[in-house]
């Protein structure tokens, strides 16, 4: 399983001011609504192509399934708004009726004589017009809410734009990593490859055993063992570097060389309060808080009267005629009628339904900011343990230095000695393995400390800002 080293006060802001804070967060960045997104570079085709870091940022921004599938996702809260507010306005319908019957009295038996059986046709068409007057704030309150839940689903943009934007980074430092172990793989091969023509030259010369010259070849095919399955894990890292980006790019790139730098860091304290107060998460949670609260308020107008103007107008046209005739075909009279009046709806019982929605809305309210406090407290732990990683990583780095320098002047001496008779081939091999090993770690602790900060960065709610 991955971890993920990602990584307040609750007040009621108005509209506006939430509107002013999601664009100063948005920038002139990408991924964010109402913001120009920088064009991003094509992705690369060829196999080893170029792919520089910011790029490959920018190709994820633009191409992720999941940033698109977030932006949709707010366009949709944005309609669902929309529909709400279009109470305000009057619904308008247009009808037509057309009926026809007898309207006088038959005869019992159709003889000579007798009264005919007519059949009278009336045609109706006209307008039906509702306007809402005043319900109590039901509506107002509705609209906040599906307002406050629109820009939480904005806050979710900028969310999964910083998870893009860490998945990506990760992705290429874990492709450089594994570069590195590449290249390690291939230095041991030919390193080893040297021993061994060197032992077999004295083993031709007899002035070493049979038993050292199999020795170092083990060894050799146990390099080249470890250089093929470095190799496939390098096109896993590719794979894996593709799949951050949301595209089906080559198995291998030429990628950018990202340097270490130890750079000094806030306290952690100082780090949690920017995590708590930068998060998306955490103002998109502010924006459900403040929506929840409008959904009580619109539950609680449900107790009070509806007022309401209702007006309707229209021609009718009402015509005779004998059975025997097409409707339309005869002669009749229009009158043009209309007529207008108020309506007022007092919910008197309703099975408790309004004392029911009014407990769910609350009890939303209540999960809301439950879930706020649990986030505060997650935001809070993983910043702490990516701060601490990065502590550990920064002290394994320097040591790791150390060690392959320590290393590389114990395999010249083991050599040395192996040649001048003082030593046997086991301890060239073992000082081979020991640089190999400290190689390995000084990439893994590289690759950590890396890791580390840009987990730091997103973990405080600072990575996002930056693209």
């Amino acid at each position: 399983m991955r971890r993920i080293r990602l990584l307040p006060f609750i007040t009621h802001h108005s509209s506006l001011i939430a509107s002013v804070l999601l664009a100063c967060l948005l920038g002139t960045g990408t991924g964010g609504l109402g913001a120009e997104p920088e064009s991003a570079p094509p992705t690369p085709k060829a196999t080893g192509a170029f792919l520089g870091y910011k790029a490959a940022i920018q190709i994820g921004l633009e191409q992720h399934p999941l940033l698109k599938k977030s932006q949709e996702t707010a366009l949709a809260a944005g309609a669902v708004t929309k529909q709400t507010a279009s109470k305000y306005y009057p619904q308008i319908d247009a009808f037509a009726i057309q009926t026809g019957g007898t309207v006088r009295p038959l005869s019992a038996f159709n003889i000579a004589g007798a009264q005919n059986k007519p059949t009278s046709y009336i045609e109706n068409a006209g307008l039906l017009a509702d306007q809402l007057i005043y319900d109590f704030g039901q509506t107002a309150h509705k609209v906040m809410a599906d307002k406050a839940n629109r820009e939480a689903a904005e806050k979710d943009i900028l969310t999964n734009k910083a998870l893009v934007i860490l998945t990506v980074q990760q992705a290429y430092l874990n492709c450089l990593k594994h570069k590195r172990l590449l290249q390690i793989a291939e230095e041991t091969v030919r390193e080893r490859g040297k021993i061994r023509d060197q032992v077999a030259t004295l083993y031709r010369h007899q002035l070493k055993s049979k038993l050292d010259l199999d020795l170092i070849s083990v060894e050799l095919r146990n390099a080249e063992v470890l250089l093929v399955q470095t190799k496939n894990n390098l096109r896993a890292a590719f794979a894996a570097l593709n799949n951050a980006m949301g595209v089906r790019g080559p198995e291998d790139y030429t990628l950018e060389d990202i340097p270490v730098t130890l750079s000094p860091l806030d306290t952690l304290e100082v780090l949690k309060q920017e995590g708590i107060a930068r998060r998306p998460e955490m103002l998109g949670g502010l924006d459900r808080i403040r929506s929840a609260e409008e959904q009580v308020k619109s539950a609680q107008a449900l107790f009070f009267p509806t007022i309401s103007a209702v007006g309707m107008g229209g021609v009718i046209h009402f015509s005779d005629g004998p059975t025997n005739q097409l409707p339309g075909a005869h002669t009749g009279y229009s009158q043009v009628w209309w007529g207008a009046g108020a309506a007022v709806s007092v919910p008197l019982f309703t099975g408790f339904f309004i004392e029911n929605r009014v407990a769910e809305a609350t009890q939303q309210k209540y999960k809301a900011e439950q879930k706020m406090k649990d986030m505060n407290n997650r935001i809070a732990f993983e910043v702490t343990e990516a701060y601490l990683t990065l502590q550990t990583a920064k002290q394994q780095t320097k040591v790791a230095e150390q060690e392959v320098a320590a290393s590389r002047e114990a395999l010249a001496l083991a050599k040395e000695r192996y040649r001048l008779g003082l030593s046997s081939i086991i301890d060239v091999t073992t000082a081979t393995t020991e640089l190999v090993a400290a190689e390995v770690r000084l990439a893994d602790t590289n690759y950590a400390y890396k890791a580390s900060a840009v987990a730091v960065s997103y973990a405080t709610g600072q990575g996002y800002q930056r693209f």
